[in-house]
């Protein structure tokens, strides 16, 4: 059994897998949600249907890396042999990234300022995340198809192809996105400012995301008007959203970072220049699994909740809401 087979049986499991356990996420979240859930309720309807079209998408396209001395291929194998649904493919996991950075927002949002969490309900601001999401997604498509290289007739792609053919058994004619570094020793101009482009918006998104959690943690350690329970069933949701976003950080991002980067240090990228396409299709299965403990611990919030409010409407007359206002409670009750 070689290291081919195995990538490609780990790819036709989490194809299985990822469509199979996101649908049963939604189908989780449609019939057993609770109305108090609010608008959170769509921000994890839309992370699982975007984990449904990922792994529609890798079905479809069956995207593969061959990386070759200073030589780096994205491979789109479609009914139609095309450069453009190579670039789709690359492009499709930055909808992801956007998902998590709006996910860490709307924590940041109940945390500190909770009059804005309203805001993911208004038609311009859900329009305007859209717009960012859509804009991030095109602006890695043209950078793959302008930026690369990947004709038919070009050196790089024919290294690929060869390659490829000796891989899989499969011979393609086009679908290349070719980042063809040091051709002849010479110091490739544009393959470098694309190399240089593709890792800064991965690292930024990584960062960015980051920040937003750093910040989310020093806020609910600094909330005065938080009992200290309610602090520690936050803090188990950010850590749990955390490691979610651990997720396309270490199947998608880190995989990516290093076989784009290997080629242009001339360093061999060892067993991600077969597997990185493996380690990808993990993704969509294991963000299903980190979406369900976020629903677990969002869960247990609003158990506590509901027990501060109780609590509360005992104190004030036996069940009387008039006296009772949310402002005293000691938690948060947005989640």
């Amino acid at each position: 059994m070689t290291l081919v087979t195995v990538c490609t049986a780990i790819e036709n499991f989490n194809k299985f897998s990822g469509i199979s356990l996101n649908l049963l996420l939604l189908y989780l979240i449609a019939v057993y949600s609770r109305k108090s859930l609010g608008t959170y309720k769509y921000l994890l309807f839309t992370f699982a249907c975007s984990d449904v079209l990922l792994t529609l998408v890798h079905i479809v396209i069956n995207h593969q890396i061959v990386s070759v001395g200073t030589t780096f291929a994205c491979i789109g194998s479609t009914f139609a042999e095309s450069r453009h649904f190579t670039a789709i493919y690359c492009s499709s996991f930055t909808l992801a990234f956007c998902l998590s950075i709006f996910n860490f927002l709307y924590r940041l949002f109940s945390v500190k300022y909770p009059h804005l969490v309203s805001l993911f309900s208004n038609k311009f601001f859900i329009a305007l995340l859209v717009m960012v999401a859509t804009s991030t997604f095109f602006s890695w498509y043209l950078l793959c198809i302008i930026g690369t290289r990947g004709g038919i007739d070009e050196i790089g792609t024919i290294v690929a192809r060869e390659v490829y053919f000796l891989r899989f058994g499969r011979n393609l004619t086009d679908g290349f996105q070719v980042l063809d570094h040091w051709r002849d020793g010479q110091f490739m101009v544009r393959e470098a400012v694309v190399l240089l482009v593709c890792d800064a918006m991965i690292i930024s998104c990584i960062t960015f995301a980051g920040a937003l959690a750093v910040i989310c943690f020093y806020h609910i350690s600094k909330a005065d008007k938080m009992s200290e329970q309610s602090k520690q069933l936050q803090a188990k949701l950010l850590k749990t959203l955390c490691a979610q976003t651990a997720v396309p950080i270490t199947c998608v991002f880190i995989p990516y970072f290093t076989v784009l980067t290997m080629p242009f240090l001339a360093i061999d990228g060892g067993f991600l220049n077969v597997g990185c396409t493996a380690c990808i299709s993990f993704f969509p299965t294991l963000d299903a699994v980190g979406g369900t403990e976020i629903d677990d611990s969002r869960q247990e919030n609003e158990r506590f909740r509901d027990r501060s409010w109780q609590h509360k409407k005992s104190q004030y007359g036996h069940g009387d809401d008039d006296g009772v206002n949310a402002s005293e409670l000691s938690c948060p009750l947005l989640f």
